[in-house]
């Protein structure tokens, strides 16, 4: 238990991490609600403890019953003969919070509460104080509205789930219950192994980040799938440390789904770029669906490519030229010397068989020649990885193909990572569970293995990234000064001149510029800092829309130029906008080359956010935009540059060129008035081979 300043209790998540042992790796397990009814959940729970081998003490709680399913039953958990490290609570929602009482009274460190009825429905007080008893005692609880949780190295199903879950190196942890027992049974009928199966509920305790970090050091786990709604706690979340793979499988992409999603779990979902953003700032790996998800998390278990050539192994052309464009598409690299490939892969298949990458042993080379190809494949250091395609046909049995993969590859000791996939029937089917059994990747289609494989590179990348240790910049004086003025005089957005201040302030690389109240000023500032040619807006409180009353005027080449556009805008405003209060007119030289956008936002759950993109009308109809969440450094800002969809023209394709250093310095730039405005637009960021310059400016407070 940890107190804050005023003396209230707050959660000590270190403890909290550390107490999930309990959980995991009781020693004793008490079921509050257990049932003799084979219909209730508290029967359910207590059979598939029983049935499925834990070690431990067992202690039934049930008032009216003295033994069930032969375990003696005790009528409250202070009547159990000794302390419990962990509680699972099947109760009626009012009677949670006084269970959980007594589980404090008995030392009791880790609980899950099965029991529906209290977020979810709009009972937040009660849920909070469920959150404030396990404060103050250092319970680490999971729920509540939970189907409990599997860990098959302890034998321990305290779950209303399938009984029987395939043991296995993947922790997986579900934000929804139905889904969470229907992937258990799915990967049961795959025969993929699981360490842990976690249903996270209503998350009032212990959510995704305490559970990444408590498997972090298990080892019993390798790589963590998570099935995420929403998150409550966005910046709480951006603290999670990440050792080992975490793939994210995250619902709600669309604006019906993240409704659903919201009105599902009672959290909120934010922006679905926002948590790309967090995603891959953090380190994590996302899959798109159910299936591709579960190929690149069993994947993630496969040894570290040593190096990006993959060996494509088939009997069949067509799926051979599917995989090819697949690892096209996913950016994997294929292996292409051919002489050494004819060298090496043509005594493994008839003499009509190709040995072009992919190595075609064809329908006639039959177990043999899949033996011989993978054998060659997984001896020779010049390949990296390796992918084995089979179409079921009439004159070989994919068992037997299964076998011989799985032969071959103990053989090696796995020296490299190597995934299947089999297209047919029930054969096909059967040879798939015996290859999962064997901890290697199977699939049924050619998409989620090269899915799967593309996950361990992605990861090699991420644990090769230098650590950035990063802390949000403070804001420079000069910029809260224009900020504070602002919001003294009651506004809620600055005007460009204002802006530019700011960003000239943080570091942000600006054209030549200036503000002027008269024609006369105007060509004193463009002729002192040699602006010409120079883009000149107008200025006022009362106009949003400056083309729209005549306010723009463009490419103004000398000073003759620039009194008479000034005297003719000043008429054109006034006659548009005749109750404007006209302030001046911002000079702005013209610059040419690429249009970008940076921006910063604040997201309901990430808090700020900042923005890069194409700019001017090409993020209207594009939208090719990425995000990173505040604070990050110079190395994310490289990565969030490189994400966008048009990062060719950022090389300099086809004449274009962006100045990225200067771009990198924007991004780092705006970081520092993140905690003091609301909203940030440059828009355009004009980049050249010269540099980055802010032409446009907005700031909103």
């Amino acid at each position: 238990m940890s107190l804050d300043a005023a003396g209230e209790v707050v959660a000590d998540v270190k403890v909290k991490i550390a107490n999930l042992k309990k959980v995991f790796n009781p020693k004793s397990v008490v079921v509050v609600g257990a049932s003799s009814e084979p219909a209730k959940v508290g029967y359910q729970v207590l059979n598939n403890i029983v049935k499925n081998g834990f070690k431990g003490k067992i202690y039934p709680v049930n008032k009216k019953s003295t033994e069930i399913l032969g375990v003696p039953c005790f009528p409250s958990v202070t009547a159990c003969p000794t302390d419990i490290d962990f509680a699972v609570i099947a109760v009626p929602a009012p009677m949670v919070e006084g269970v959980l009482k007594e589980c404090a009274a008995k030392n009791v460190k880790g609980a899950v509460i099965i029991t529906s009825g209290f977020s979810e429905i709009g009972k937040k007080k009660e849920e909070q104080a469920l959150k404030d008893l396990a404060d103050k005692h250092d319970i680490a609880l999971l729920g509540p509205n939970t189907f409990g949780f599997v860990y098959t190295p302890s034998n321990l199903n305290a779950s209303f789930g399938p009984q029987n879950v395939t043991a296995g190196k993947i922790a997986f942890i579900s934000q929804s219950g139905a889904l969470g027992i229907s992937l258990m049974g799915w990967t049961m009928m795959e025969k993929i192994g699981l360490a842990s199966v976690v249903s996270l509920g209503n998350k009032a305790d212990i959510g995704e980040k305490e559970l990444i970090e408590y498997f972090n050091d298990d080892p019993n786990v390798s790589v963590i799938l998570i099935y995420m709604e929403g998150i409550k706690d966005g910046r709480q979340f951006m603290t999670t440390k990440i050792k080992k793979p975490v793939v994210i499988l995250k619902s709600g992409t669309s604006t019906r789904g993240a409704q659903a999603a919201a009105s599902h779990t009672g959290s909120l979902s934010g922006s679905d770029k926002i948590y790309t953003a967090a995603f891959n700032q953090l380190g994590m790996l996302r899959g798109r669906t159910f299936t591709q998800a579960f190929a690149s998390a069993c994947a993630l278990s496969m040894p570290e490519p040593k190096g990006d050539d993959t060996l494509i192994i088939t009997n069949g052309g067509g799926i051979g030229v599917s995989a090819t464009d697949e690892c096209d598409n996913a950016g994997l690299k294929l292996f292409e010397d051919h002489v050494w490939l004819e060298e090496k892969f043509r005594p493994t298949m008839p003499e009509f068989g190709s040995t072009k990458n992919p190595i075609d042993v064809t329908g006639g080379g039959g177990r043999e020649g899949y033996q011989k190809a993978v054998r060659v494949a997984l001896a020779e250091d010049r390949i990296h990885s390796v992918i084995v395609l089979y179409c079921e046909t009439a004159v070989l049995d994919p068992v037997e193909v299964a076998r011989a993969v799985v032969d071959e590859y103990n053989a090696v000791k796995r020296n490299k990572p190597l995934v299947v996939t089999m297209v047919g029937g029930e054969r096909s089917r059967q040879a798939i569970q015996i290859l999962n059994e064997n901890q290697i990747p199977a699939m049924t289609e050619v998409r989620e293995a090269v899915a799967g494989l593309k996950s361990l590179y992605q990861w090699k990348e991420i644990c090769a990234r230098p650590k950035e240790k990063v802390k949000t910049p403070e804001a420079p004086a000069k910029a809260l000064e224009v900020i504070e003025r602002v919001r003294k005089e009651g506004r809620t957005f600055l005007l460009e001149h204002e802006s530019r201040e700011v960003f000239e302030a943080c570091g942000v690389p600006m054209p030549k510029w200036g503000f002027a109240t008269s024609a006369d000023e105007a060509v004193k500032i463009a002729e002192k800092t040699q602006m010409y040619p120079v883009a000149m807006k107008i200025t006022s409180v009362d106009i949003i829309h400056k083309s729209d009353v005549g306010g723009v005027i463009l490419n103004i080449k000398n000073a003759d130029e620039m009194r008479a556009k000034f005297d003719q805008m000043m008429e054109t405003v006034k006659k548009n906008a005749p109750n404007a209060k006209l302030l001046g007119v911002n000079l702005c030289q013209m610059v040419d080359g690429l249009q970008c956008i940076v921006g910063m936002n604040k997201d309901p759950q990430f808090g700020p956010a900042v923005m890069f993109g194409l700019g001017g009308i090409f993020v209207e109809v594009l939208k090719d935009v990425s995000f990173r969440i505040v604070p990050f450094g110079e190395g994310e800002a490289k990565r969030l540059i490189g994400e966008i969809k048009a990062k060719k023209l950022l090389d300099g394709y086809r004449g274009q060129g962006a100045h990225k250093e200067s771009i990198i310095k924007t991004l780092l730039a705006v970081q520092k008035i993140a905690e003091h405005v609301k909203e940030v637009d440059i828009n355009p960021l004009i980049t050249n081979k010269d540099g980055s310059f802010a032409v446009d400016a907005r700031i909103i407070i």
